[in-house]
């Protein structure tokens, strides 16, 4: 059985000052620049800021994204929440996706990725960013090309399964964000990680607003 690690992480918890980004008190319009191109060239920690939610609407989303992550827990996933707990990180390490060194997901990888896919049906309920990382064997420039390369092949994957409509922004790190020190077989399996960062959309905190986030 996996150590399951389900805590709440606030190190996430500034606005953004981006037009239509920042949600007030009052006067939250989620729907506002909430386009692809606004993200695309955001750094990842900016990227999970937005859109923000409103205080209003942080209680529901809170409850929301905590049953949410506790059913993935039910899954088997390793599950964080970030950004005050409005954010759910689902982490899957990497080699349940491809075999090592190799940049073609496995026929088991769809598997481990369609729980995931099945939340994201309507696709202004979330936000999708996530970021591919590998331990440190090998010279930075190579594990940066793996990086790139098992990016590009769940990208392509994910284009396949979700609406176009869904907002879906990719990282790759290869190894200079480690989790732990790579000094070990154990660590450097730790490292190697998918990180999927469910971020709440616009319907999402529209329902909120609401009160039928359900």
């Amino acid at each position: 059985m996996k150590k399951i690690l389900f805590a709440s992480l606030t190190a996430l918890t500034l606005s953004v000052s981006l037009p239509g980004l920042t949600a007030k008190a009052g006067n939250n319009d989620p729907y506002a620049d909430y386009d692809e191109t606004v993200y695309m060239d955001m750094e990842l920690e900016e990227n999970l800021k937005a859109p923000a939610v409103g205080e209003r609407e942080h209680a529901a989303v809170k409850n929301y994204m905590g049953r949410l992550g506790r059913d993935l827990v039910q899954k088997n996933y390793i599950v964080d929440l970030m950004r005050n707990d409005e954010v759910v990180l689902v982490t899957i390490p990497t080699d349940d996706l491809f075999l090592p060194n190799d940049t073609l997901l496995t026929p088991a990888a769809p598997g481990k990725l369609r729980p995931i896919i099945s939340l994201l049906n309507d696709p202004m309920m979330f936000k999708v960013v996530y970021a591919v990382h590998t331990d440190n064997t090998g010279s930075p420039t190579y594990n940066m090309n793996l990086s790139h390369e098992r990016n590009t092949s769940i990208y392509e994957w994910l284009l396949d399964q979700v609406s176009e409509d869904l907002i879906i922004i990719p990282y790759e790190f290869g190894d200079t964000e480690p989790l732990v020190a790579n000094d070990s077989r154990k660590g450097r399996k730790e490292n190697r990680r998918l990180e999927i960062f469910l971020i709440p959309g616009p319907k999402l905190i529209t329902l909120a607003q609401k009160g039928a986030l359900k």
